[in-house]
């Protein structure tokens, strides 16, 4: 994770891909994220249990927030 002042300086970064601008979130936006179970609740003696169930709340809050940007859609799993 690379962490930037604003997204001006992102783009000026050397290995900055414009292709990949959907990877730029704001403050705001990864605070919403973060505040989701998944995250709230992984010192709770009963996350590991627990988790699976705080996933959806996660990926739709992610998608709510990046407007469904393909670039933070979960990758898929071979079956």
């Amino acid at each position: 994770m690379n962490l930037f002042r604003s997204e001006e300086h992102a783009r000026r970064w050397t290995g900055f891909n414009a292709e990949r601008t959907g990877g730029l979130l704001r403050l705001a936006q990864l605070s919403a994220i973060m505040s989701t179970r998944l995250m709230r609740e992984r010192l709770n003696g009963h996350y590991v249990s627990s988790a699976a169930g705080y996933r959806r709340e996660f990926l739709d809050r992610i998608r709510e927030v990046t407007a469904a940007d393909p670039f933070w859609d979960p990758p898929i799993r071979p079956a």
